[in-house]
């Protein structure tokens, strides 16, 4: 059998056109009225005719069956809420600075809800809510560091784990600055470790244009260690970090698209 390339709503659009253009004696001709779309909807338009959000680019590339970052939000909103809830009812008020209590907090968020809570997604959590959150992340990337190099004598392996770690990451992390930060680090220190023990190192070069132009920058610098690059604090703006008080360099060779440095 051919496919003849037949599309139901095309025939009946030009069924209408037709019928609008056919002349009947003592009645004139007709009128075509709503023409049916000669494609699928998108998902915007779709989106904007049902009332709900339309994915973001990262939901759209995860695909079908992934949640909503605004879904993983409210439900990271609810969960914390009930341990808050348990733990006032037996008479213990949190205290998110212990970082026992905010590891046992957090204990069962997957890292894309702990990202939209230390990000603040929709504006849901508090400042210390947010930073209990980073506190946790940055725990994870350290523990899988150290398990890579329990001794402390082999930090090109550390490194290494560092940025196998980060690449796990979802989306709207990868999308951070401070994601960025901490994954250029993270390879520079794994290369600038490996070749002082006179090893090349592999190549683990990163999709993002951003880690890039970071990694770049640290290239270029010298004496910079990677341990230095952003200290404690989570970044949320570049050029707040000490190492870019002066302003990023423009290494645009390393860059494919533009990029925001306010990210």
């Amino acid at each position: 059998m051919f496919d003849l390339g037949f599309i139901p709503k095309t025939f009946r659009n030009g069924l209408a056109q037709f019928a609008a253009d056919f002349d009947i004696p003592g009645i004139g001709r007709g009128t075509v009225g709503q023409m049916l779309p000669e494609s699928d909807p998108s998902a915007a338009e779709e989106a904007a005719a049902t009332g709900t959000a339309a994915p973001t680019a990262a939901e759209a590339a995860a695909g079908p069956g992934v949640k909503t970052f605004a879904t993983v939000a409210e439900e990271a909103r609810t969960a914390l809420d009930a341990s808050l809830a348990s733990l006032a009812k037996a008479g213990k008020p949190a205290s998110l600075s212990d970082p026992q209590q905010a590891d046992a907090l957090f204990g069962a968020f997957d890292r894309r809800s702990l990202f939209a809570v230390a990000s603040n997604s929709g504006g849901k959590f508090s400042k210390e809510e947010q930073k209990a959150a980073q506190s946790v992340m940055a725990r994870q990337q350290e523990q899988a560091m150290k398990a890579a190099d329990p001794t402390g004598s082999n930090p090109a392996a550390a490194y290494r784990a560092g940025v196998l770690f980060l690449d796990q990451a979802g989306e709207e992390e990868k999308a951070s600055a401070g994601w960025s930060v901490q994954r250029a680090a993270a390879q520079f220190g794994y290369e600038s470790a490996m070749r002082r023990k006179g090893a090349e190192p592999d190549r683990l070069e990163s999709g993002s244009d951003l880690v890039r132009m970071l990694k770049g920058a640290l290239d270029t610098s010298k004496d910079m260690e990677a341990k230095g690059l952003s200290g404690a604090d989570y970044v949320q703006k570049l050029l707040k970090m000490p190492a870019f008080r002066d302003g990023v360099p423009d290494l645009n060779d390393y860059l494919k698209n533009a990029v925001s440095l306010k990210v």
